[in-house]
């Protein structure tokens, strides 16, 4: 939040708005794709070693169903990390590290934390601001891209939307 705040105060004093979309993942670690995972890991310059701790990690994970007296055959999970492992933040971190990726210019920037994300876009109007979060939701290797190759669905009731300008600024 603090790197958030720096970036809309230097919009303000450049006489620029800023506007902020929220992003939400649904299910994040359930539906996270080992396979993706092991290949960003690697991306990220992971040594081998390390990389291949965690794939025999997620791999022939099992669990079973029991209530009300009833126990279940053991059931094969092909996705996830587990929620409560202590590496499952790290984890994911590196899971999600594409979607920094997605801004390309000193306008737009990105910022996450585990299934918690935002897109920024600084500009000279909110209107442009807005064409500017568009274009990295949709544009080729942008969010919705991301989110289809990730296994990593948004909650799109809480995706927020947030405008900021100065309070002495006339761009309201």
């Amino acid at each position: 939040m603090h790197l958030l705040t720096l970036r809309i105060k230097a919009a303000w004093r450049a006489g620029k708005v800023a506007a902020v979309l929220f992003l939400d993942i649904k299910g994040a670690f359930p539906n996270a794709v080992p396979e993706r995972l092991v290949h960003n890991l690697r991306k990220r310059g992971i040594p081998r070693k390390y990389t291949k701790f965690v794939e025999n990690m997620l791999r022939g994970t099992v669990t079973t169903l029991k209530f009300d007296g009833y126990l279940s055959a053991p059931i094969h999970i092909d996705n996830g990390i587990g929620q409560g492992d202590p590496l499952s933040m790290i984890m994911y971190q590196y899971y999600n590290a594409d979607l920094l990726d997605i801004p390309t210019n000193k306008d737009e920037d990105a910022m996450a934390f585990v299934d918690d994300s935002f897109m920024l876009a600084i500009a000279d109007s909110f209107e442009e601001a807005h064409e500017n979060l568009a274009n990295m939701m949709g544009r080729a290797g942008g969010v919705t891209e991301w989110s289809t190759t990730h296994n990593s669905p948004l909650e799109y009731t809480k995706l927020a939307l947030m405008d900021f300008a100065h309070h002495q600024s006339q761009k309201r």
